[in-house]
């Protein structure tokens, strides 16, 4: 907006109530003014009234104040400063009228609301050089850096705008407002960071103490580079400056705020924060929990809640994956609680896994959820990865490269991290109730609600407040069976229906589908397939590091052999390893969700994976069990008098409460087995080959009979009708004595040896 038109805006004087204006060919009485709208009376003749902008009128070509006679007058008379200024935003406000005063002072050096000059501003005493230099260093105190010619061009603008303060804040070239921190050194900035967190953590205080912690940490940290002037100047800051240092840095408002807001400050990362932008599928994905707000049934047929985990791909808005496990309140005192269940690290490991493989469709899906009738380049992607057949499920398999989460335990974790690693994806983590900082996963959750929980049975609403009546009683689902129609919900409807917060890269306007927008990337990204093989699905499963012995190693009160005999090669050997949690101990791996086969890695060599058996694994051939399960069973075998070394009798204990479940009549009706929660499963075990790959259809007419040796007649003679033959009457005889041996009779021992008979053994000479 130029200088002209700019004026031309805000001379809102050069109007006045009661005038009668030229406007597009015809005239006007103005009767109100209301904000930057102005109304208009049609003249001569009565007419509805008029209601436009005072700025598209007063700039429009051909407009004009007139007077009673129809003659156009000419106003200039400007606009009090006061008014002028209220059309702009209070910081602006703030900021003009600052210029303002240092120009008046420039130029008549007198500073408004004084009497008399300042020292160095005494226009009898001084040039207008002079003035402009003294207040180019007084503003660069005042962290405002600009030069003194500079300087000299703003107020130039000034004056040619009869003093309108709003040039002054227009002109962004120099001068410019100062950013927080200014020019304080960052070795301070930081030790004022440091200091607002430790208190943040404590009762409060006022911004006087963390001052004084401020000097003593610089003083401490420092003390070398104090001995310099010139760094001493930098590192101390006067209180005044330090005080408008934490007020522009927001550490003030954190020292003054609640205990639960300075904590909740104080947990911030250091700015700035990653945006969730992406414009490639993969580049950032969010992860977060949430409860489900359905009522389900347990392992036990009990009915209970549940949490629902999602990632979500921030390019394309695609549910990556989908993960539903139960929530159960443990027993016990805060903190030592027994028997509680949520979401684990172990569950979080498992949805990223679902990220590197299709989704297969389940029977009785609708035919539309499958890839194949969906969006995505289907044909495309089985070129490149063979697993996407007609059965996968239409919804991308995306590759996470960088996962934004929150700062929960599970999150956290080590063996979380771990994964990742491994994985190749980068964290980053949220702030403590931060939701905006996950905003599209936070906005999922909703569309979760209003689309798939409030239509399936054991709805409890959003809050309770609003929770029906009765629902426990109700028929519900158990949580496979809701993890199972959520899938379904995600590949027929959350993935093909047009989403508002997706449009076209190419067709600006057009709304697209997750999967559509999928398909609009992936050929600038490419899709290269990774799919986990066995070794690296082991790499996923929870480490613990064991002893190994002649009974194997124990995990979690289990023990573990392998039939092989391979663990005994290596009982009571040191694994080489050191670090805090091994010493000298052995890697292994196990599935908490079917903790019947574990892993132990040999490191030693190329390195290979050892699979061993739970040794009580027998009991349980046909129960499915977790630790859970292991860990209830315990507890009734120790509230029975027994001890947790008695594997066995947990193990029945755990069959026989599986078996209760299963065969006791449930409280809703069921038409299916009762299958307890147990997640995805994940693939460890090799291939088994098959030892008849390769082996063509076989021709039975070209079969021909084996060739079989001539057989003497002396051993197909029949012997007579209910004895036996003669050799065995004496073979009998002689086990009973009174008979002959072998040394006495002429008979051969070994008949058909000479023939080559199979079974005979070959005579050798001198033997007999």
């Amino acid at each position: 907006m130029t200088q002209g038109k700019l004026w031309d805006w805000f001379d809102s004087d050069r109007v006045r109530l009661g005038d009668r204006v030229r406007w597009q060919g015809r005239e006007f009485r103005v009767i109100a003014f209301a904000g930057l709208h102005v109304t208009l009376q049609p003249l001569p003749e009565p007419a509805a009234l008029v209601e436009a902008l005072y700025g598209e009128m007063a700039g429009s070509a051909g407009f004009a104040v007139l007077d009673e006679a129809g003659d156009a007058v000419e106003r200039t008379r400007l606009p009090p400063l006061g008014r002028l200024l209220l059309v702009v935003g209070k910081e602006d406000r703030k900021r003009a009228l600052m210029w303002h005063r240092h120009m008046k002072e420039v130029e008549t050096g007198i500073r408004p609301g004084r009497r008399v000059p300042r020292a160095g501003y005494d226009p009898a005493a001084t040039t207008m050089e002079q003035r402009l230099k003294r207040k180019a260093a007084e503003l660069d105190e005042l962290d405002i850096s600009i030069s003194w010619r500079t300087l000299d061009d703003k107020r130039r603008r000034w004056k040619q705008a009869d003093e309108n303060p709003l040039v002054l804040i227009i002109d962004g070239r120099k001068g410019r407002a100062p950013s927080p921190g200014g020019r304080t050194d960052p070795r301070l900035l930081e030790i004022m960071q440091e200091v607002t967190a430790i208190l943040a953590r404590q009762s409060g205080g006022r911004i006087g103490r963390a001052f004084d912690l401020v000097e003593e940490r610089v003083e401490t940290r420092y003390a070398k580079e104090l001995e310099d002037p010139q760094e001493a100047k930098r590192l101390r800051l006067p209180r005044s400056t330090f005080y408008k240092r934490m007020h522009e840095l927001g550490l003030s408002a954190i020292l003054l705020g609640t205990t639960r807001q300075r904590a909740s400050q104080a947990s911030k990362p250091k700015k700035p924060y990653t945006p969730s932008y992406a414009v490639r599928p993969g580049q950032i994905m969010q992860i977060d929990t949430t409860p489900l707000r359905i009522k389900v049934l347990g392992d036990g047929g009990e009915v209970m809640s549940a949490e629902m985990t999602i990632l979500i791909d921030v390019a394309t808005r695609s549910i990556v994956a989908l993960m539903i496990v139960p929530v159960v309140t443990g027993e016990g005192k805060p903190g030592q609680r027994v028997g509680g269940r949520a979401t684990r690290t172990f569950d979080l490991v498992l949805l990223l896994a679902q990220a590197y493989a299709p989704m297969p469709t389940l029977p009785g899906w609708d035919p539309l959820t499958a890839a194949s009738a969906s969006a995505l380049p289907f044909i495309k992607l089985r070129e490149a990865d063979p697993r996407f057949t007609e059965a996968a499920a239409a919804r991308p398999v995306i590759h996470p490269r960088t996962v934004i989460v929150d700062q929960g335990s599970q999150y956290l974790s080590q063996h979380f991290e771990d994964v990742c690693n491994f994985l190749g994806i980068t964290l980053l983590y949220a702030r403590k109730e931060q939701p905006d900082d996950k905003p599209i996963v936070e906005r999922v959750f909703s569309s979760f609600a209003d689309s798939f929980s409030q239509h399936v049975a054991g709805w409890t609403g959003r809050s309770h407040a609003v929770r029906g009546r009765g629902i426990e009683r109700q028929p519900l689902w158990t949580i496979n069976e809701v993890q199972h129609m959520a899938h379904e919900w995600v590949a027929l409807e959350y993935q093909q229906l047009p989403h508002e917060g997706l449009q076209h890269p190419e067709l600006p306007g057009l709304t697209l589908s997750p999967n559509e927008m999928y398909a609009a990337l992936v050929p600038g990204a490419g899709y290269r397939p990774r799919p986990l093989s066995p070794q690296d699905n082991r790499k996923l499963l929870l480490p613990a590091w064991v002893t190994v012995t002649d009974k194997g190693f124990d995990i979690e009160n289990r023990t573990y052999q392998n039939e092989a005999g391979e663990l005994r090669l290596m009982a009571g050997l040191h694994s080489g390893l050191a670090g805090p949690g091994k010493g000298g101990r052995w890697e292994a791996r196990f599935n908490p969700y079917r903790p019947d086969v574990a892993w132990l890695y040999d490191h030693r060599g190329p390195g290979r994976w050892i699979k061993a058996d739970f040794v009580h694994r027998r009991l349980l051939t046909d129960v499915h069990w977790t630790v859970d399960h292991w860990e209830e069973a315990t507890a009734v075998v120790l509230a029975d008098g027994g001890r947790k070394e008695h594997q066995a009798r947990v193990a029945l204990a755990v069959k026989e409460r599986r078996r209760r479940t299963r065969t006791a009549p449930p409280r809703h009706t069921r038409t299916g087995p009762w299958i307890p929660f147990q997640g995805p499963e994940l693939d460890v075990d090799e291939p088994v080959t098959d030892p008849y790959a390769g082996i063509g259809e076989i021709d039975l007419d070209a079969i021909t009979p084996y060739e079989s040796a001539p057989i003497p007649a002396r051993l197909t003679a029949a012997p007579a009708r209910g004895l036996p033959p003669a050799s065995d009457r004496e073979g009998l005889a002689a086990l009973f004595g009174d008979t002959p041996t072998d040394a006495d009779t002429d008979e051969d021992p070994f008949p058909g040896a000479e023939l080559g008979l199979p079974g005979m053994p070959e005579r050798v000479e001198g033997e007999m």
